[in-house]
């Protein structure tokens, strides 16, 4: 009888995960700016999907005729598992190498950069890379400008909106075109490029941000080892706020780089940036219902772009046109000077 219950018990828990796994995908359908704080529940995705997992190998030990209700559950949110976390082998490697129509594409959010120092660190950085096509968020408004005997030697074009800055070898076609949208002080913008006498549409983002300070991070990480009830209680909602409020703002964001994409339909197209959100949400599903994910088609692993202490999530992205492939993408975590990670991919057109 305690036996039967117990499994009862445990089937219900293994039912609810699969329950709240699903309910994380179909909140990725919906604009965050209608539900902002239950968007927010597609955070958890990865957890609910690691107790799923769990549940197999639980109820291999104790129910075996039981492991198909996780494995169905598991099955039906795969493709989301697999952008979550791509399993791709001997893809992440070939940044370099090159043919006649593959370029290499980088995104980096340098966070300001103060110091001399770190600037001279990213040049150092960008030309290692080698990137065709470079796109910068948060950089300092004068600084390509003061750097022009850099950019001649490297013969890199640019086009900058503030802190987005768009470095290209391949000529431009047209001068920065902004994408108007409800922001705080965030942005995007985007240009056009000749890439191999194509015309390429290239939109670098900095979605909204969810404008934590450095302590009011510190404040939460600390909150979670505090015993104090009170103060993670003050800390999560503060916290909760913020991030629904940011997601919000990116609901609107996203549609809004959604509809140029729509409008320019039969031209390739490169979306990358800092979308401040994870693959499970509306604006990553929204984009990749439209382009395909570099990290996704040639990613392995989570794969982490900012990580601060309880913060380590994959936000910074690089989507292309479905009709080019990904020869590699990784991401580059030894460059010290910003909360972010840079992202690389060799992408270029599929054979017909």
């Amino acid at each position: 009888m305690l036996k039967r219950i117990s499994i009862s018990i445990f089937l219900g828990a293994n039912l609810c995960t699969i329950l709240l796994l699903w309910l994380c995908v179909a909140l990725t359908y919906i604009s965050p700016d209608y539900l902002p704080r239950l968007s927010l529940l597609t955070l958890a995705f990865p957890v609910f999907l690691l107790v799923d997992i769990a549940f197999i190998f639980f109820w291999l030990l104790f129910k075996a005729r039981l492991a198909w209700v996780p494995i169905l559950g598991l099955l039906l949110v795969g493709a989301h598992a697999l952008d979550y976390c791509p399993m791709n082998i001997g893809k992440d490697k070939v940044i370099g190498e090159s043919n006649d129509s593959s370029i290499t594409v980088l995104t980096f959010n340098v966070g300001h950069m103060s110091g001399e120092e770190e600037r001279e660190e990213l040049i150092r950085f960008i030309n290692i890379t080698n990137a065709d096509i470079v796109c910068l968020q948060e950089l300092p408004s004068h600084f390509l400008s003061n750097h022009q005997k850099w950019l001649d030697s490297t013969d890199y074009h640019y086009r900058q909106n503030k802190g987005a800055a768009i470095l290209s070898r391949h000529p431009f076609l047209s001068d920065t075109i902004s994408i108007i949208y409800p922001t705080r002080s965030n942005h995007s913008t985007a240009c056009w490029i000749d890439c191999y006498g194509d015309s390429l549409l290239v939109v670098n983002n900095h979605l909204e941000s969810t404008h934590l300070s450095t302590e009011e991070k510190d404040d939460y990480a600390n909150a979670i080892t505090d015993p104090h009830r009170q103060t993670i209680k003050n800390s999560s909602r503060m916290l909760l706020g913020k991030l629904s409020e940011a997601a919000s703002y990116r609901g609107a964001q996203t549609d809004s780089i959604c509809s140029l994409i729509d409008r320019n339909t039969g031209h390739p197209v490169i979306v990358c940036g800092d979308h401040n959100d994870t693959p499970i949400s509306y604006t990553y599903q929204k984009l990749a219902r439209r382009l395909a994910s570099a990290y996704r088609e040639a990613g392995f692993g989570p794969g982490f772009t900012f990580s601060q202490r309880f913060f380590p999530v994959r936000i910074d992205h690089i989507f292309y046109s479905k009709d080019w492939q990904c020869l590699s993408c990784q991401i580059d975590k030894s460059v010290p000077f910003s909360d972010h990670y840079p992202v690389l991919a060799r992408i270029g057109k599929k054979a017909h």
